[in-house]
């Protein structure tokens, strides 16, 4: 059993006495803790005897209320202040409200030093020590057997929370979803709460982030794992958690972080590779049927989803984030735009969720064999460039717009030789790059040095070669009108597969 307040203040050499709260002097002192930081709770841990020199005790009577309200709802023993250092006077409201509380305010004389008092309780918590070493032990003894039994992922949490008497979940803090699937209801109130509080905090994780959830009280940890992630513990709301044996969980749940994040993008990534192949035609179609399936997709069912990659941090972690929903699909993302592969309504509302309402959205039509996937692609590239064009959300090919979307590879192929006909035919005969020269300046909205940078000629030579465009073409780069036939054109010729701006 810790020693309580009443009997270190008792120890001889120690020489404390009260200030208030000494019918608090019940309360154990697990450690004694030296801190002058003005946040010292998020350091402490529920038992802690917080020892200051004063520097951390507000000035005004009211913050000191407010401080002593913390001290307590974060669980300490006691608050011992330094005699003839750097406090502020204790007001009378403070000390009332520590004695209301019975919550024990010391003073330390000026000769004691704070190291004595930590030695003091050290000694007389040796048993409570051993106590707590076999605990850990038994900790690292459960990660051992889940490895050996392949008890992992959420059965490991699960008999970790069993050992220490509470619910712990692990929460990506980058996407704010859990990592782990959990076996109830996730609270995602508490999550969100959880990420707000890092957030404040720019997200730097306190010694412990105390907050309270329902009729429970959480407790969140860093991990330390390559993902930012944090331990969330869920304890009854009178309960005193050992935040030590915490700490050493997290240690734990960091190399299951480190497991599942390994194997979830090694499935990524052969996922990637598998489409990748496709696209290029260079799977035997049986194997990659195989391959879909152990994504759990079926291509009777599936589609391809296009977008466009993003700059921000969001898009980094999509694959993430759609694992940790639960997501069925391959990932394969490219320099101009990424292609998910996904089956059915539900799935596709999940992506949208995923990368946010505002990102255009292309689909495919249905993929139906493996072998279909080049054209599917180009169908998704299509439908992509129309949403982008009509700054709708969702276009899926072949549906009904204001634009002109091919219903077929032939219907692609008429629009290329009504529009860029001319320009195809003088390119074979005088090898030149005209089409090309065309696609770049246009994807570089008719930014002459930005395309002639790209195409590495001068911009004269630019000039000249869409002159030669507008005569061949009989259509004016100054007119919108005009501009938009010959972008369509050209995303057909892409359909159709050709490659107008490799």
């Amino acid at each position: 059993m810790a020693i309580t307040v009443a009997e270190l203040v008792e120890v001889p050499f120690v020489k404390m006495r009260f200030h208030a709260g000494a019918a608090g002097g019940g309360r154990l002192v697990t450690w004694a803790h030296a801190s002058d930081l003005p946040n010292a709770v998020e350091w402490l841990a529920p038992g802690d005897l917080l020892m200051s020199n004063g520097q951390n005790v507000p000035a005004d009577a009211e913050h000191q209320v407010t401080f002593v309200g913390e001290l307590v709802s974060a669980g300490l023993s006691g608050l011992a202040v330094g005699d003839g250092m750097h406090a502020p006077p204790l007001t009378s409201a403070f000390l009332e409200r520590a004695e209301k509380l019975a919550f024990p305010i010391l003073a330390i004389p000026h000769e004691v030093p704070f190291v004595a008092i930590s030695r003091a309780v050290a000694s007389a918590n040796s048993d409570e020590e051993h106590r707590r070493l076999v605990r850990t032990s038994q900790l690292y003894e459960l990660f051992h057997n889940g490895v050996s039994t392949g008890s992992l992922g959420s059965s490991l949490l699960t008999e970790l929370g069993r050992e220490l008497d509470c619910r712990l979940l692990l929460l990506d803090t980058t996407t704010s979803l859990p990592v782990l699937s959990a076996e109830r209801e996730i609270p995602a109130s508490l999550y969100e709460r959880v990420v707000a509080e890092l957030e404040i905090r720019d997200g730097v994780f306190p010694g412990v982030l105390r907050l309270r959830h329902a009729d429970t009280m959480a407790f969140v940890i860093r991990v330390p794992a390559g993902r930012a992630t944090a331990l969330v513990a869920l304890y009854e709301a009178d309960s005193v958690p050992e935040l030590g044996l915490l700490h050493h969980a997290a240690n734990i749940a960091a190399l299951e972080v480190e497991r599942v994040t390994a194997d979830r993008e090694g499935r990524q990534r052969r996922g990637s590779e598998m489409l990748a192949l496709l696209l290029e035609r260079r799977l035997e179609p049986g194997f990659a049927l195989r391959e879909l399936r152990d994504q759990t997709i079926e291509p009777e069912s599936a589609v391809l989803a296009a977008f466009r990659p993003g700059p921000d941090e969001r898009d980094e972690n999509l694959g993430h984030e759609l694992i940790q929903r639960e997501l069925a699909h391959v990932l394969h993302r490219g320099s101009d735009q990424n292609l998910v592969v996904l089956c059915g309504s539900e799935p596709l509302a999940i992506l949208r969720s995923a990368l946010g309402e505002k990102v255009p959205l292309g689909l495919s039509d249905l993929l139906r064999r493996p072998d279909r996937a080049p054209d599917a692609a180009r169908e998704a590239g299509w439908a992509l460039g129309a949403a982008e064009a009509l700054e709708r959300p969702l276009v899926r090919y072949g549906e009904s717009t204001s634009l002109f979307v091919p219903h077929t590879l032939g219907e692609a192929e008429t629009a290329v030789t009504r529009v860029l006909g001319p320009l195809l035919a003088y390119d074979e005969e005088h090898a030149t790059e005209l089409v090309r020269s065309l696609g770049v300046f246009l994807e570089e909205n008719r930014s002459w040095q930005r395309a002639a940078e790209r195409l590495h000629v001068h911009k004269q030579t630019l000039v000249y070669r869409m002159g030669r465009v507008e005569e061949l073409t009989d259509r004016s780069l100054r007119n919108t009108a005009d501009v938009v036939q010959l972008w369509l054109a050209l995303q057909a010729l892409e359909l159709a597969g050709g490659h107008p701006c490799e």
